[in-house]
């Protein structure tokens, strides 16, 4: 494992470089943590990249006026400062926002695309005015309320209500949110309420795509994902089984053998 600061951004390298690389982008209110399982199950095989999105985890910036083409920028420049030749990137929920974004900008950059509970519709009016709501709430103090419902409404009640192993899943989501700092969640949902539509991208994207969404996954259902799908040419859709909106730690065992299938396909 290597570590570094690449502006700002906490990166970790796993595996032998010499292998294809995964870029894995993470998810809101999380940190690169959330891969753990990914890493696990594919470092022997596959080079990783994992990094903290910038004001998360122990990347820099606390300036609460970021945009998805600033963490576009910050994938690029990882790409280009460790010299990686066509990775495939694997976004989940906000990291598949950022993703689609890359995707639009420089799609040729990339070998392929495993898109998680995520979408490439925009907010809607109500959507925007919702997360202008919740920052508010956040900077009134009511942080640890808000990320207390928005688990319960982002997690499967499979999950939550599960055995001691999915107890484990839970508290170690739980955990992870609970280390981000204020501001990068409020920054994050103004980020995200500002984020373009790139659906209509998505017919000149011309790669191996993988889309995958949980089951229970009431934030990003299956109908956003069957829309990727139909514009994204030859993708494939996955649905994981008792799983919300985190699949690949929810159920992170049927996560891991669909993007080792799609992996070892390219």
């Amino acid at each position: 494992m290597k570590q570094h600061k690449i502006n700002g951004i906490n990166v970790i390298e796993h595996g032998d470089s010499e292998n294809q690389t995964v870029i894995f982008i993470h998810a809101f209110p999380l940190c690169s943590r959330m891969w753990d399982s990914q890493v696990e199950a594919l470092k022997n095989n596959y080079h990783l990249i994992t990094y903290d999105n910038r004001s998360f985890g122990y990347s820099e910036d606390d300036s609460g006026s970021l945009t998805i083409d600033t963490h576009v920028d910050d994938l690029f420049s990882i790409i280009d400062e460790l010299k990686i030749i066509k990775p495939v990137i694997c976004g989940l929920s906000m990291g598949g926002y950022i993703s689609l974004r890359a995707l639009e900008r420089n799609s040729s950059l990339f070998k392929a695309v495993v898109l998680c509970d995520t979408r490439s519709l925009a907010d809607d009016n109500a959507g925007k005015i919702k997360r202008f709501e919740q920052i508010k709430q956040i900077k009134a103090g009511g942080r640890n309320e808000y990320v207390e419902e928005l688990l319960k409404n982002l997690i499967s009640p499979k999950t939550l209500n599960g055995d001691a192993d999915k107890q484990k899943i839970v508290d170690f989501i739980k955990e992870i949110a609970s280390w981000q700092k204020d501001s990068a969640i409020a920054g994050a949902l103004l980020t995200m309420a500002a984020r373009t539509d790139t659906t209509d991208s998505l017919v000149n994207v011309n790669m191996p795509a993988l889309i995958i969404v949980g089951a229970d996954d009431k934030f990003t259902p299956e109908s956003p994902s069957r829309l990727m799908n139909e514009k994204l040419k030859g993708s494939e859709l996955k649905i994981i089984p008792e799983a919300g909106h985190f699949a690949n730690m929810e159920n992170s065992d049927a996560f891991n053998s669909e993007i080792i299938k799609f992996l070892k396909r390219l």
